[in-house]
C-alpha cells in the first residue's frame, strides 16, 4: 500500500471514530479530516475543496431555499390537515399521510417536512386516542423513501449526481431515480401499512404523560403571612438558590408571573409553584413559612395566561452541547423547562446542570405568546404548540406556480436542474416570497459544508488507489458469490455504514469504490452510483443514521431498539426491491 494511502486510511479511521463518538459536528470532522490530508500534501488545496463549486452542492443550497418558501407559504400545513381529518385508524392514517409526506419529499427537502407534519400527525393521534408513538416513526421513513424516488429528493442523489458529472459521465435527470425509487417506497409504506406499525411501542404522548404525572412534578406551596420570605424579591429570598426545588411560576390570585423574575417581590398568599422532588427539600420548605398546597390549581392547559409547550432540540441548534443554566435558559426565551424526554426516559429534575444533545424533546411552561414568538427559531422547533403560518393566498399561488414550474421544465429537460432551481430561487426572492436573508437563513450551511468536503474525501480515496484496492478486494470473490452476491455485499457495507456515520459521508466514500468497480466489470458506472446514492440514503435502522429519524425520537418517546425492531425489515425490503430493479434495468 503506497504511503499516501496508508496516512488516509490512518485518518479515515480516526474520523470515523471521531464522528462515532460524536465529540465534533459531523460537518467539523469531516472538514478537518479534509483539511488534515491538504497539510499533508496527499491531496492538493485546488482539488480538495473542488467539491465546494461543484454545481450538485450549489443545488442542494437553492433547493433549501425552495423548501423553506413552501413551508412559510402554508402549503403543507393545509395539505396536512385534509390528508389527515377523516382518518381513524393508525392503518389508514399511515395510508394518509406516508403517501403525501413521500411524494412531497420527492421534490421538497424532507426536514422541514417531517417538522412541519409533527404539530399535526401528533395532534390528529391525541384526538383519536392513539399513540404518536405509533406515527412518528412512519412519518419519518416515508420522507426517507420519497427521497429515492427522484434526483433532487435527497442531497445524497444530488451529490452522487455531481460526482458522475465530475467523472464525464452524463448525470442523472429528474427521474431518472424513480425506477428504483418508486418501487422502493411503494413496498415500504405497504410494509408500513400491513405490519410494522405492530412492530412500533405503545407510549404515552409526552405532555400527556406529563399531565397525568404533574402531581410527581410540579408542586405547589402558600406563602403564610408571617413567612420570612414576603416582602422580599424572588433573589433577596434565595428562592433560585434551593438545591432540590426549582422556582417556576407565582400565582397571584387571577394572575400568573411566568417566568418568575429575579425581581418579583414574593407576597403574603402567593402561591409558589415548583419543579423537582420536595421530599429532598422539607426542612427549606418548613423554615421559608411555605404551606403545601396539595390540590394545586387547574392543570396547565385550563390555566389562563400559561401553557405546556413540547419542542424538539434539532442538530446544529444554538442549545447542542451547552449546560441549561449557563445559557440562562429562562430569560432568553421566558420560558422554563420543566420536563426533559430524552432516550425515552422523562427526567423532571436537575434541568440546570443538563447538557442539551440533539434528538431531546423539552416540556415548556411559558406564557400563551410564546409559540408565535419563537415559532420561526433555529434553537428548537415546536411539536405539539404550534402558531397558526401567517400567510396570504397571494403566497401560496406564487409558489405553487414556481414549483411547478420547475418541475415541469425537469421532466421536459428543458434546462439542467441546477440552472432551474437558480431561477426558482431568484423567483422566490424576487417575489417576496422569502426576503434575501430569510433566504440566506434557510440554506442549511452545515449540509453544504458537509457536501463539499465529502466531495474532496471521495478523491482523496481515489487519487491515492484506495478505491481500486478496495474494489479489487471486493471483486476477489465474485467466482464465489457471483455478480449479484458482489452488489448485496457492497449494499449492505453501504447500508450499515451510513447508519454509523451518516449519508453523504458514506456516499462520498463508497461513490469511488463502486465506480471502480463497475469499469472493472465494465458495467455502466450509473448503476453503481444509484446503488450508492439508495443504500446510504434507506437509514432506518437508528434514530442518528438520518436527520429526520432524530427529530422523532424525542416526540415519539421511541429507544434506540424500537427502530432497530422496525427499521431491520425494512431495510431488507428496500434492499431487495433496489437490487430487483437494478438488475432487471442494467444486467
Amino acid at each position: 500500500m503506497p504511503f499516501s494511502a496508508a496516512v488516509l486510511c490512518v485518518l479515515l479511521a480516526i474520523m470515523f471514530f471521531v464522528l462515532v463518538k460524536e465529540w465534533l459536528p459531523a460537518e467539523m470532522t469531516v472538514f478537518s479530516t479534509l483539511a488534515l490530508l491538504i497539510v499533508s500534501g496527499i491531496l492538493p488545496a485546488g482539488e480538495a475543496l473542488s467539491g465546494f463549486s461543484n454545481t450538485s452542492v450549489h443545488t442542494v443550497a437553492l433547493l433549501f431555499i425552495a423548501g423553506a418558501a413552501v413551508s412559510k407559504s402554508g402549503l403543507i400545513q393545509d395539505a396536512a390537515g385534509r390528508f389527515l381529518s377523516r382518518s381513524r385508524t393508525v392503518p389508514g392514517a399511515l395510508f394518509r399521510i406516508m403517501v403525501p409526506v413521500s411524494t412531497a419529499s420527492a421534490f421538497i427537502n424532507n426536514t422541514p417536512l417531517v417538522t412541519l407534519f409533527l404539530p399535526f400527525l401528533q395532534k390528529w393521534a391525541i384526538e383519536n386516542r392513539i399513540q404518536p408513538s405509533k406515527v412518528l416513526i412512519p412519518l419519518s421513513y416515508a420522507s426517507i423513501l420519497g427521497g429515492t424516488i427522484t434526483l433532487i429528493g435527497t442531497s445524497t442523489n444530488l451529490l452522487v449526481n455531481g460526482l458522475m458529472i465530475e467523472r464525464g459521465g452524463e448525470g442523472f435527470h429528474l427521474f431518472s431515480f424513480s425506477v428504483i425509487g418508486v418501487p422502493i417506497a411503494a413496498a415500504g409504506i405497504l410494509y408500513m401499512i400491513v405490519f410494522g406499525h405492530r412492530l412500533l411501542p405503545d407510549r404515552s404522548h409526552n405532555i400527556q404523560l406529563f399531565e397525568e404525572e404533574e402531581h410527581l412534578h410540579i408542586h405547589y406551596y402558600e406563602v403564610l403571612k408571617d413567612s420570612p420570605l414576603a416582602g422580599k424579591t424572588v433573589t433577596e429570598a434565595l428562592l433560585r438558590n434551593l438545591n432540590h426545588l426549582f422556582l417556576i411560576e407565582i400565582i397571584r390570585g387571577d394572575k400568573v408571573k411566568t417566568p418568575a423574575a429575579n425581581d418579583e417581590v414574593v407576597q403574603a398568599g402567593d402561591l409558589l409553584v415548583f419543579s423537582g422532588d420536595p421530599q429532598k427539600a422539607l426542612p427549606s420548605v418548613h423554615l421559608l413559612g411555605l404551606k403545601p398546597w396539595p390540590a394545586g390549581p387547574s392543570s396547565h392547559s385550563e390555566r389562563k395566561g400559561s401553557g405546556l409547550f413540547e419542542v424538539g432540540i434539532p442538530p446544529g441548534s444554538f442549545l447542542v452541547n451547552k449546560r441549561i443554566k449557563d445559557i440562562h435558559f429562562r430569560s432568553r426565551y421566558q420560558a422554563v423547562i420543566v420536563g426533559v424526554k430524552r432516550k425515552g426516559e422523562l427526567i423532571s429534575s436537575g434541568f440546570g446542570s443538563l447538557t442539551a444533545a440533539p434528538g431531546d424533546t423539552f416540556i415548556l411552561l411559558a406564557r400563551q405568546g410564546f409559540g408565535e414568538i419563537w415559532a420561526g427559531s433555529d434553537d428548537f422547533y415546536f411539536i405539539s404548540s404550534s402558531a397558526a403560518a401567517k400567510n396570504s393566498r397571494r403566497q401560496k399561488l406564487s409558489v405553487s406556480l414556481i414549483l411547478a414550474g420547475f418541475i415541469i421544465c425537469s421532466l421536459i429537460q428543458a434546462a439542467p436542474i441546477y440552472h432551474l432551481a437558480l431561477l426558482a430561487a431568484a423567483l422566490i426572492i424576487a417575489t417576496g416570497t422569502l426576503s434575501f436573508s430569510e433566504a440566506l437563513k434557510a440554506v442549511n450551511w452545515r449540509i453544504i459544508i458537509l457536501m463539499g468536503s465529502s466531495i474532496g474525501l471521495g478523491k482523496a480515496i481515489e487519487s491515492t488507489g484506495l478505491a481500486s484496492q478496495a474494489a479489487s478486494f471486493l471483486l476477489k470473490w465474485q467466482d464465489e458469490l457471483s455478480l449479484l452476491g458482489i452488489i448485496c455485499i457492497y449494499y449492505l457495507l453501504t447500508m450499515l455504514m451510513t447508519e454509523i456515520l451518516n449519508n453523504l459521508a458514506t456516499a462520498s466514500l463508497m461513490f469511488p469504490i463502486g465506480y471502480t468497480m463497475a469499469e472493472s466489470l465494465q458495467i455502466d458506472p450509473a448503476m453503481f452510483a444509484m446503488l450508492t446514492a439508495v443504500a446510504a440514503s434507506c437509514s432506518f435502522l437508528t434514530p442518528i443514521g438520518y436527520q429526520t429519524n432524530l427529530l422523532v425520537y424525542g416526540p415519539g418517546g421511541y429507544r434506540f431498539t424500537d427502530y432497530m425492531r422496525v427499521g431491520l425489515p425494512l431495510s431488507f425490503i428496500s434492499m431487495a426491491a433496489a437490487i430487483t430493479m437494478l438488475y432487471i434495468r442494467w444486467l
